[in-house]
Parts: C-alpha cells; structure tokens; sequence
C-alpha cells in the first residue's frame, strides 16, 4: 500500500472539510505526493540491447520532503557527509530538546517562528554552557534536527542535537574535553536555560507585534520541569545514522502502511517507543490524512542546522582542532552515482532510448480555494 492511493481516494473530500486547517504548503506537498513517479513529473524510458523485447519506464520522483517514497539517497548522503566530519578519539553526545504538551498548540500556530526560536533558544542554551570554564570553556559544535512527530504520528516538536565532548579555547591554541566520561551538562540546569529563553522570547514577541499570545499559554508551563535528555553515543557513527533518518523523510514510511479493513480504515504499524514491540493502530482516511499535515514544514523551513565549529564559517577553527589533535579531516564522500536500470531477462544494465517530458508545470499550482498560510491558526485536535 502505497501513500499516493490514499491521496488520490480522500485527499479532495478531506480538503473538502479541513480547509481551514490547510495551507498553500499542504496543498502543494499533497500533489507532490500524489505525482510522485508518475508521467506527471515525466521520465526515461530504458531498453536491453540483448532483448530487444525489453523495455523500462523510469518515471521521475518528486523529491519532497514530505513524500515517503523519496529522500532515501539523500539520507545516505547526507549521513556519509556528516559521518567524514566526525572527530576521531572523541566522545559524542546525543541530546532532545521536548517542549511540554500545554506549549504545542502555540507551536503549531506559529510554527516558522517557533520552529527558528526553538532552534535560536537550545543553540544559544548549548553555547552558554560550553564556553562556561566550569563544563568545556570553549566554542563548541554541534548540529541540530527539527522532528516533529511520534511514533503515532502525534504532534511533538522536539529537537535532536548530536556534539562532540570537545571545545576549542578562545585563543585557539587548546581543545577541551568534557570533565567526566559519560557527562556533558547538568540537564536540569540546561531545561531551566531554554524554558527560561523561549519564556523570554514569546514575550518579546508580543511586545514587538502588540500581541497577547503569552497570556493564553497556560502559566504552569513555565514553572514546571522540562525535560530535555543526553546520552553518550561513543564515536557517534550510529546517532548520526539515526539522525539521518528525519533530515530527507517524513512522518511515515510506506512499509509501515498495511492496507485497509474491512471497515475502511487504513491499518499502520507501530512501535512502543518503551517496549521496542510493534503494534497496529486503526485510523480513518482523513485521521490518517490530517496527522500526515501536521508534519508538512512551512515553506523554505531548514530542518537541519549546524553550529559552532560545525558551521559553514567555522572551516578553519576546525582544521586548528585537527591539527592539535594530529589528527586529519576524512575527504568528503563522492556523491552516490544513480544506478542503471537492469534488464529483468538477462540482468544486464539497459540503454537510455529517450526521455519522456513531463507535463506543463500547472499541476503544481495551488488550487485557488486554497487560504494563505497565515491564516491556519490551530492544529487539529490531537488523538
């Protein structure tokens, strides 16, 4: 069972009803989804010169982030890039920045603004912490992963951030190493820091807009305990993996859709986050339709973002940390090459005959019953 059937079969009555919960984002990633390897988005046809009879159609895909059939190259890419920046000898940490369930309905509201400011908060947070002389004492790097979803496909903004237990002095003659195997901050401390920075900024917010957002988030938020979790990943090879796995997918893989009931619900597979045990959960079409919205990321929203000396502009204080560790950068891995069609008769690679354009560019206009985003002010009610 592929996600495409299932928009093609509800995706208009579902608009239909949940209009105003959709944006111009939804809209578009829908028909992507929907064209995805399809004539639509136009193709190749392929040919085995040793079976003449042989022929292969190889339609293009969409490469949108929210559709489940793509992204898996650019995952392994984007994995083996990261991977060659890994510092041998050095000890890596894993750690999640969760806002509580009462700040999540404000999130979504907002999410462009949210999404950056949760970002800005836990970066800013990570830097303080660092370059404090009681825990590393110096700039540190590290990157960062929006995800959004559960396992259920529930609503749960959150980010992942792996980082080196390594800093690099300000004079940039030292590196220095975490204190403690296996320690990096005090947590507690560091859920206070962001709490008390996205407490901050949503104030300044209503300042500057002349709003009042902050008074219709239930007060308790910011009293109560954040959790926010680190782990020791060794060398951080299998964080990074995993990490991988959020930066070019979406909130559900196809494998994990197992057809419909007889009552016309569609069947997924699911996994307890605490036992590791698989399970079915039943939902509706259109339940199953608006928790896959819930996901769709604001237009030219970065999901991935690299700070300190993981940044773009930090190439040189990085080579200074290699060269005091005596250690060298690992080259950056080539692009992986896309793989030649092979004949299902003699398996052989099959020739291009000719390339199938794809249709005018119309189908991916927004339909104009479609509202701007701005005006999606709520999530739908969360399961």
């Amino acid at each position: 069972m592929d996600l495409a059937s299932i928009f093609t079969a509800h995706w208009q009555r579902f608009t239909a009803k949940s209009r105003h919960l959709l944006t111009a984002a939804h809209y578009k990633a829908a028909r992507a989804v929907m064209a995805c390897r399809t004539a639509e988005l136009g193709g190749e046809v392929h040919y085995c010169g040793g079976c003449a009879d042989q022929k292969r159609y190889v339609y293009h895909s969409c490469n949108h982030r929210a559709c489940p059939k793509c992204g898996g190259r650019e995952q392994k890419e984007w994995a083996a890039a990261q991977e060659a920046k890994l510092l041998p000898r050095v000890p890596y940490f894993m750690l999640t920045f969760t806002i509580p369930e009462e700040l999540r309905r404000y999130a979504y509201a907002h999410q462009a603004w949210f999404y950056d400011t949760m970002f800005r908060a836990a970066s800013e947070t990570l830097m303080d912490f660092a370059q404090d002389e009681k825990h590393l004492g110096g700039t540190p790097g590290f990157t960062a992963v929006l995800h959004t979803w559960t396992r259920q496909m529930a609503y749960h903004p959150h980010l992942h951030i792996i980082m080196p237990g390594l800093a690099l002095s300000a004079d940039g003659l030292r590196v220095k190493r975490v204190k403690r195997r296996g320690y990096l901050f005090p947590i507690d401390a560091l859920a206070a820091a962001f709490r008390h920075r996205l407490d901050k900024a949503i104030l300044a917010r209503d300042t500057a807009d002349r709003t009042r957002h902050h008074t219709q988030i239930d007060p308790q938020v910011w009293q109560k305990d954040w959790v926010i979790d680190a782990q020791a990943v060794g060398r951080g090879v299998t964080a990074l993996r995993y990490l991988a796995r959020y930066v070019h997918k979406t909130a559900i893989s196809e494998p994990r859709l197992k057809g419909y009931e007889a009552n016309g619900n569609v069947k997924v597979n699911c996994q307890n986050s605490d036992t590791g045990k698989w399970s079915h959960i039943h939902l509706t079409p259109d339940e199953l339709l608006r928790r896959w919205c819930l996901h769709v990321l604001p237009k030219g929203h970065v999901r991935v973002r690299h700070y300190g000396l993981h940044s773009a502009a930090a190439k040189a204080k990085l080579a200074r940390v290699h060269q005091i560790l005596g250690t060298q950068p690992a080259p950056r891995p080539a692009a992986l090459e896309t793989p030649k069609p092979k004949c299902p008769c003699c398996g052989k690679d099959m020739i291009l005959l000719r390339v199938i354009p794809a249709l005018p560019r119309a189908w991916l206009l927004i339909p104009s019953r479609a509202p701007p985003p701005s005006t999606a002010q709520s999530p739908p009610t969360q399961p």
